[in-house]
């Protein structure tokens, strides 16, 4: 199950990619991701990079992409001057509703469920993605 449904979104990923793209100032997707992560509070720089199963240095640069485009702000954590906070700004709370709209398109195999379906796939995507913590 797992395998074919990872094959199903990498199969569509495309339109994802370029609907973001075409919604932002070619934001990469990355930067979807740190700003989601991010949004409820201060993250350190480390933990970004381990809920997204990536390495520091990946996340210092898409972090230094989006400082360059003003959605977040890279601050020393007070409580341990060591360690790097990322927190969203206005502007990246702004990006990142209109990011949100990006849901609103159905790909080809999701339209092809009715609406109850979607629901009830939606309900289960999210409850995943909250036991997963991403």
């Amino acid at each position: 199950m797992w395998l074919n449904l990872h094959a199903l979104v990498m199969d569509h990923k495309w339109l994802s990619r370029d609907l973001l793209h075409d919604r932002t100032d070619g934001m990469p997707w990355n930067g979807y991701r740190v700003l989601r992560r991010v949004e409820d509070g201060p993250m350190p720089q480390g933990e970004i990079a381990e809920r997204m199963g990536v390495d520091a240095p990946a996340v210092s640069g898409i972090v230094a992409d989006l400082m360059a485009r003003g959605y977040v702000l890279r601050t020393t954590d007070p409580t341990d001057g060591r360690r790097k906070l990322v927190q969203i700004s206005d502007s990246g709370r702004d990006i990142l509703e209109k990011l949100r709209s990006v849901g609103d398109v159905v790909p080809p195999p999701v339209a092809t469920l009715t609406a109850a379906e979607r629901r009830e796939l939606t309900r289960l995507i999210d409850k995943m993605r909250e036991a997963a913590d991403v």
